[in-house]
């Protein structure tokens, strides 16, 4: 009996219905489209200083930040830059030190859009460059309004700060050997 309320239901559904059914199927798939952009993407960012140039940086351990993939996240975006990095713990600063980073996270947890699961998040991130004893340059990301990029990989949040903190050395080495043909 149900079935046939249902085929019926579905014959009586003139053309002006049937396009609204569709418009509302495309509005969700964009909005998916627009969650799957969002979450490679990092927006909400404050950057005080310029850009330091170096090519290896000590990173003080913060035991207090609990997630796991933060300092892996951390080293590999520095290496896409070209910048080697290398962790201790505090008070314990290696003497060969060209710069110094020190980092401090927050993780919040919420329920992504479409899912009833509550999943961890990085809210805030704080990063801290040292030079010489002195601070060059620090940076925060924060999640604010809509946080579309919520729920991104700590590696994406970290890219966004570290673009505007950190020299890419791997873009310096292009400069250098396009200027070095030139000649």
């Amino acid at each position: 009996m149900k079935l046939g309320a249902a085929c019926a239901a579905a014959l009586a559904l003139n053309g002006c219905a049937w396009t609204l059914i569709t418009a509302a199927d495309a509005t969700g798939s964009v909005i998916q489209a627009g969650y799957a952009v969002a979450s490679n993407y990092s927006s909400p960012k404050f950057v005080t200083g310029r850009p330091v140039n170096l090519s290896s940086i000590c990173i003080e351990n913060n035991p207090m930040v609990t997630s796991g993939d933060f300092v892996p996240s951390l080293q590999l975006v520095l290496s896409q830059r070209g910048v080697t990095s290398d962790v201790y713990g505090a008070g314990t600063e290696p003497v060969s030190c060209e710069g110094r980073l020190v980092y401090n996270a927050s993780i919040e947890f919420g329920k992504p859009t479409f899912s009833d699961e509550s999943r961890a998040y990085l809210s805030t991130i704080n990063l801290t460059i040292f030079m010489h004893n002195h601070i060059a340059v620090t940076g925060r990301y924060e999640v604010r309004g809509l946080g579309t990029d919520r729920y991104s990989s700590a590696a994406v949040k970290l890219k966004g700060l570290l673009d505007s903190m950190v020299v890419d050395q791997t873009q310096l080495g292009n400069s250098f050997q396009s200027a070095s043909r030139d000649q």
